[in-house]
């Protein structure tokens, strides 16, 4: 049985506590001393999502604040304390200040596209991915990838029943709508490289269907870290393919004769099931390299 120790998660919380306490108590908007202004502009005019330039609210202003929001607690969260937050600022800076009201900004934060925030996390996780020092690295060379799955709620609205209904065995009207996500996390930098996500149930919604569409996120020589759940042969052979390492636990559903036998080759390639496959993809999912097994 897996036991924690004992205050560990209120020192870890209570450390990374202190750090955001130090980053967000700086002067003027925290954000916009790490997020240009430039990278939020040209990743929000690809999305059509770029708004208010040279008003009080413009697209990064709302961004910096309501980045700042997230990593607040309890009132300093609310809208009225990050209105608060760009009145200061903006008299800081000699600008004409916003009311205290809170719906102008409300509903230019309504306006923030989730693709264009998407975009902006990835690219930024990018960068501090390739700046890692070599010793941050395995074997100073290979950048290792954690992959993991995890559930999340959400708002009870009728439009999110819809898209994220509850699970099966939920009673009606109670609960929240549910979704599934997958991550692909840096060992190096901790940051998120990549992360997809969609309903909880149906067809194509589980954690290695999700991991599918973020495998162009990895790079060659990558080491991808993973549970068992996701040791299976395609997923293997599409990670060897395109020259991305895997260590994962074996599966208890996963056989093998004797330590060291190789799983992927074409003489233990199962059948074609998976809809997802293409005829043409996997005509050529043949040893295309060689996992071993090795206890520890």
């Amino acid at each position: 049985m897996v036991r924690e120790v004992p205050g560990a998660s209120a020192r870890v919380s209570s450390g990374f506590r202190k750090v955001v306490d130090v980053f967000l108590s700086g002067e003027g908007l925290p954000f916009s001393q790490i997020l240009s202004a430039e990278r939020i502009e040209r990743i929000c005019r690809k999305h059509r999502c770029l708004f208010g330039l040279d008003t009080i609210y413009s697209t990064s202003v709302v961004l910096w604040v309501f980045l700042s929001q997230v990593l607040r607690d309890g009132k300093e969260a609310a809208c009225q304390a990050a209105v608060a937050r760009i009145v200061l600022w903006r008299c800081e800076q000699g600008l004409e200040p916003p009311t205290a009201d809170t719906g102008d900004f409300c509903r230019a934060r309504a306006k923030l596209a989730p693709g264009a925030l998407h975009d902006i996390s990835c690219e930024v996780a990018e960068e501090l991915e390739q700046a890692a020092e070599p010793a941050w690295l395995w074997k100073d060379k290979h950048h290792a990838k954690l992959v993991d799955g995890f559930t999340f709620t959400m708002p009870d609205t009728p439009a999110n029943q819809v898209k994220y209904p509850q699970i099966k065995t939920q009673k009606p009207g109670i609960g929240q709508p549910i979704a599934r996500a997958a991550a692909i996390v840096s060992l190096a930098t901790g940051a998120i490289m990549n992360l997809a996500f969609g309903a909880y149930e149906g067809k194509a919604t589980g954690e290695t269907s999700l991991l599918r569409t973020l495998l162009g996120s990895l790079r060659t020589g990558d080491v991808v870290v993973m549970d068992r759940y996701y040791c299976s042969y395609m997923l293997l052979a599409m990670l060897l393919g395109q020259g991305t390492h895997a260590c994962i636990r074996k599966h208890r559903y996963c056989h093998s004769a004797r330590q060291n036998q190789p799983l992927i080759g074409a003489q233990n390639r199962p059948p074609r099931g998976g809809y997802w496959v293409e005829e043409s993809s996997y005509s050529v999912l043949d040893a295309r390299g060689c996992d071993q097994f090795v206890t520890v």
